[in-house]
């Protein structure tokens, strides 16, 4: 019996192979590496602060209503989220110049919880929008030298129906 093993135009096929996906998956892996650093940063860079604004974004959608205070516009506030089902936690946003700081407080009995902040320091500052506070709408500003994008707050999900 003989065994026949692997010529060398297989083996550079199967190189290829290897190297063409590890090439094709290095995006992604490194997407998600960023993404994860990104909110575990105490610090965010311009370019990750879509992270936080996703993150804020995501907290409102599970909120059935927000609280400002104070409630007009003031270089200093914080957002309340009310959570839309009771399993979901109580959310805060609290926002002084450039550091910004989310507290989650979930209930885990009647007489426990559990409390999580974190503070990122990013590039700029969120400020809120005094016109639109006071039509009822929250809208943030943020400026961070290079000009100036606003971003929309709604609270629940459109798809999901509030209890």
């Amino acid at each position: 019996m003989r065994t026949r093993g692997f010529s060398l135009v297989e083996l550079c096929v199967v190189m290829l192979i290897g190297v063409v996906l590890l090439f094709s998956l290095l995006p992604v892996s490194m997407g998600l590496l960023r993404q994860q650093a990104g909110l575990d940063a105490k610090w965010l860079s311009v370019e990750m602060f879509p992270l936080l604004w996703e993150r804020l974004s995501a907290d409102f959608a599970h909120a059935s209503s927000a609280a400002v205070s104070p409630p007009f516009a003031a270089p200093a506030f914080r957002l309340d989220l009310v959570p839309l089902r009771e399993e979901d936690p109580a959310v805060s946003w609290t926002v002084v110049g450039s550091v910004v700081a989310r507290t989650s407080v979930r209930k885990k009995s009647e007489e426990e919880s559990s409390t999580t902040t974190t503070t990122w320091t990013i590039p700029g500052a969120l400020s809120l929008d005094s016109d639109e506070l006071a039509s009822g709408r929250l809208l943030l500003r943020w400026e961070d030298g290079s000009g100036r994008e606003l971003l929309p707050l709604a609270c629940g999900r459109p798809t999901e129906k509030a209890p």
